[in-house]
Order: structure tokens, then sequence, then C-alpha cells
């Protein structure tokens, strides 16, 4: 025994030698009055930085990172990496006299179309126009990296920016999506997403060379979105480092996805502080809640078809799910797959509606989107090789958030054993990692690893008729479980350790008000409505109250 905890305790040093974590600011004002969406004040920074210091967390490097990563020397205990996106004239008016003051390094990232706009000109941030006086200079910037704490990085040079991504004119992340062509009514492919991408890579990498003296080695994404292809671009254009804003700890072992806290609406100490765990205090109220994309494709044309779009939108937000799951395809009689929600190259296609309507619902519904995929139907439509391809095609087309996966075999059991990490990371590296399952639930897990490939950060959402027994962890490789149609009342599988990835899909009651709050008072923290979703739509207004995530656990 004391030779395996030898080895264990072996094995996980490294692993925390080479953890660290990042925090990505972006412009920093004097008062909380000249406080934008993404700003911090000088006060609230110098109030971190102290509070960095007196906690004895190490501000560190790329150069440290990279040594880490190499073997050459292990990161502190308490590692930090600051960031600074954007290049807002704050970082050289506010920002670097307290790097030069605390001696902490930190890594700027620059827009190189942006810097490329004279004295005197305007920048366009997204769609609003700025001063190109509210940015730093070339000379600047170079004053900066002299003092050998500054590092600048890529911002790229033209996707701070969105492309043209469905028919109905939605505008994405530039290197997130794959562009729309209007003229031709066709999608750009894998090929031309990765070509497009590392030419404006390759093109700030040279400005940032001319300007500054060298190439850069970071790559800070633009609003934190990429795709499988662009990565692959990034990796060709000589990027060793990217950084994105998901919420989570990075290690110098995975250089290309550092995740990252993004410190937004004025956050004070506690907030930074407290986000920089990446964990949940508390089991999050889970609320989901099932879609068929057909009821707008049936709405008549694009005109009728956004009117009900935005009639499903608006019950959305009075119901307040924060997870909402739309169908790839429509659901045929027979129990096979039906029409595609989106151009598919396997099957059948209806309107293209699926990007539009998980765009539309993360952005105005406020719900994070998962697009639903009926394994049993594809396979019986198409046969079980196909599955991987048609899972691959349909996130192409949609940004989601996640996958949600019926039918998943094995990849849905429980196993045995002492809970796990739900962290989303983690679960990742258990995906990603060998794994032994049945049929289904290997061809299942190829599935939502195409998917990741094309949609990094993507999550996983499996439905189960299994009640989890104590003793066994539900579903390991995925990051949410959906138990399908229980009885109201039967609430006794949701062990508290589990609360935090299992959702209870409510079967329809004569009294649904009353039937969730009976539920709620049981201490379950994530419920749906899949099998009824449409009439829980339809009654958003008296199940809101009730049922939103907004209002848990009740509301009087």
């Amino acid at each position: 025994m004391a030779r395996v905890v030898l080895l264990l305790l072996l094995l996980m040093a490294p692993a925390q030698a080479q953890r660290f974590v990042v925090v990505a600011f972006h412009d920093v004002a004097d008062t909380r009055e000249q406080l934008t969406a993404d700003a911090v004040t000088s006060s609230t920074l110098v109030t971190f930085f102290d509070w960095l210091r007196a906690e004895r967390w190490t501000p560190v490097s790329l150069d440290d990172i990279a040594a880490a990563r190499e073997g050459r020397r292990p990161l502190p205990e308490r590692a930090i990496l600051i960031t600074f996106d954007d290049g807002y004239r704050s970082t050289y008016t506010r920002v670097f006299p307290l790097l030069l003051a605390y001696r902490y390094p930190a890594v700027f990232a620059l827009v190189g179309d942006w810097m490329a706009v004279p004295e005197g000109g305007t920048v366009m941030y997204g769609d609003q126009p700025r001063l190109r006086s509210d940015f730093i200079t070339w000379a600047e910037a170079r004053e900066m990296q002299a003092s050998g704490l500054v590092e600048f990085a890529s911002h790229s040079y033209g996707l701070h920016s969105t492309v043209l991504g469905n028919p109905q004119g939605n505008l994405l992340p530039a290197a997130a999506a794959w562009a729309y062509d209007a003229a031709t009514g066709r999608y750009e492919d894998d090929a031309a997403l990765r070509r497009r991408v590392e030419q404006d890579l390759r093109r700030s990498a040279a400005q940032l060379r001319r300007e500054l003296g060298r190439a850069p080695r970071a790559l800070v994404w633009p609003f934190g979105r990429y795709s499988g292809p662009a990565l692959e671009a990034a990796q060709a254009a000589g990027f060793r480092f990217t950084l994105t804003l998901d919420p989570e700890p990075a290690d110098a072992r995975r250089p290309l996805t550092i995740g990252r806290f993004y410190p937004s609406q004025a956050p004070d100490l506690a907030a930074l502080a407290n986000n920089l765990r990446f964990r949940e205090e508390s089991p999050p109220a889970l609320r989901l809640l099932c879609l068929d994309p057909g009821v707008v494709a049936a709405a008549g044309d694009m005109a009728a078809q956004d009117a009900k779009l935005g009639e499903m939108i608006e019950a959305i937000r009075r119901l307040g799910p924060n997870l909402v799951a739309l169908d790839s395809h429509a659901r045929a009689a027979d129990g096979g797959l039906g029409p595609a929600w989106y151009p598919s190259r396997l099957t059948p296609h209806g309107a293209d509606i699926l990007g539009r309507l998980v765009w539309q619902i993360r952005t105005r519904g406020g719900a994070d989107a998962y697009v639903r995929v009926p394994l049993d139907a594809v396979a019986a439509t198409l046969g079980e090789a196909r599955i991987p391809d048609l899972v691959a095609d349909a996130l192409r087309h949609a940004m989601a958030d996640g996958l949600m996966l019926e039918g998943a075999g094995g990849l849905a059991a429980a196993v045995p054993g002492p809970p796990l990490d739900p962290a989303a990371w983690v679960v990742r590296q258990r995906r990603a990692a060998p794994v032994t399952l049945d049929a289904r639930g290997a061809t299942a897990l190829a599935a939502m690893r195409r998917a990741e490939a094309l949609r990094p950060g993507l999550r996983l959402m499996v439905t189960s008729e299994a009640t989890p027994q104590a003793g066994t962890w539900p579903a390991p490789l995925a990051d949410l479980v959906l138990r399908a149609q229980v009885p109201l009342g039967d609430s006794g599988w949701a062990a508290p350790v589990a609360r935090s990835r299992l959702l209870m899909d409510l079967a329809p009651a004569a009294r649904p008000v009353a039937a969730l709050r009976a539920v709620q008072a049981t201490g379950v923290t994530g419920l749906a409505y899949c099998a009824d979703g449409a009439a829980a739509l339809a009654d958003a207004a008296r199940r809101g109250p009730a049922f939103s995530s907004a209002a848990y656990p009740l509301r009087p």
C-alpha cells in the first residue's frame, strides 16, 4: 500500500506543477461611472494585485509556462497568468505603471486592423465606432515590451469581427463559424475556413514582427470562440499558445487550450477571487427545455419564421430555462429520421434554421443551446457507422454549447465507485482517454469526439432511463445526464453529490405548477421539460415562476 501511495504522489506532483489560472481583463477605468461591461476600476485592479501578493499568488509569464511544459522548471503552487485583451489605451496609462510597481508580468493582445488605423481615425469595435486614441500606439507598445514585463500576443488581424453565418443574416464570430455565401447559397468547407483564418493570422504575425521586432507566439481568440479548423490554422501559422474564454484552469501541457476567467459587469475583489477557483459553490439550478425547430419551419416564409422565432424566444424568457435542446432533424412517424433542420449531406433537409435558432436562443434567449440527436433513429435510417458523420455535419452548422445524445448505450451507464470530478475540463480529459464501451456507447463517444474536434469546449448531455444507484456514478464521460420520463414525486434518485449534473425530465401533470413546487421542495436542482417541452412553452407565463432558473429554489 505504501508503494501505491508513493506512486500516486509522484504521479500527482507533475500535474500540480503544470496547473495555473488565467484572468482576462480588458479596459480599466478610474471611476465606476466610466465603467463599460468589460472594464474594472483602477482601485479594483490595485486591490486585486494586493490580494495576489497577500495570498502568495505568483504572476507568471509565457516563458514560465513554456519552461514547465518542457520540464525545465515547475510552476509555483499558485501560478496566475494576467492578460489584457484589445489593446485599450488604459493598458499603457493605468496598467503598465502598476506592472512596473508590482513587477508583475502580463500578456497584452492586439487586434491588427485596429492598430493599423491612423491617429485621428475611427476603430469599429463590433458595431460601435471608437476613436483610435482609445487604443495604444505602436510606440507605447514598444516601450512596454522593452520593460521585459509585457509580452504582446495576436488577437488576430481582422477576426475580431463577424461573418455571415446563415441565410437569415446572423453575423457570427469569424473564427468559429463556417461562413455562408448568400450569392451561391453555400457554406464554406473545413479547408476554406482553415485557409481564411490562417491567412489572417499570418498577416497579424507579420505586422507584430515588423512593429515589435518579434513574432507573437500566443494567440488570443477573438470573443474566446474558435473552431477546430481555426485551431489547425493557428498551429500552421506558428502559434504555440492559444487562449480562450472557457472558464477553467489551464495546464502547461495543453498550451493550445488555455482557459481564462473573464471579469465582467464590474466585479469586486470577492468575485475575482471566487471565480479563480472555477468551482460551483453549490449545485447549480439546471433548467432544460427541449424544442422542435419544425414549429418555426412550419410558419411559412422567412419573415413568418422570424416572427414565430421571436414569439418562441419571448416564451423562453418567460419560462426561464438556462439550457435549450433543439432537434437536429424532424421525427418520422416510423421512428426513423425525418428531414434535417440544416443543409445535411447525408439526409434530406427541410428549412435551414438550426444554426439560426441556436444563435438566437443563445444571444436573445439567454440560454445555452444544445443540438439533440436521436441515435436510434439515425442508426435506423443511415446505419450505425454513419452516426459520427451526421453529428459532425450538424455541429458545423450550429454554434452550439453542447450536444445531447439520445440512446447513447453504455456511454450513458452508471459505473461503480466513488463520486468523480464533474468539472467540464476534467470530464473532457476522461472522454479523451482510452475506454471500453459497448458498441453503441463506442459509436456515441466517437460522435462526440468528432463534434468536439469541430467545436472545442462542446459539452455532452446523454439521456438515461436507469436510476443511479448508491455507490455508482452516472455517465462519467458526460457533462449532464437527463433521466427521461420520471414520474412526478420520484425524486429520491438525485443524490446530493450528483445534483450538479443530473436533470429530471418531468412527465406531463394535470397541475404542473404544483408538481414543480413539490419536486423542488425535495431538493432536486435539475429539472427538464423535454417530453412536455411544447406544452411547457405554450404555458410559459404560468409555469415560469416555478420553473425558471432565476427563481430557484422557490418564489413565494
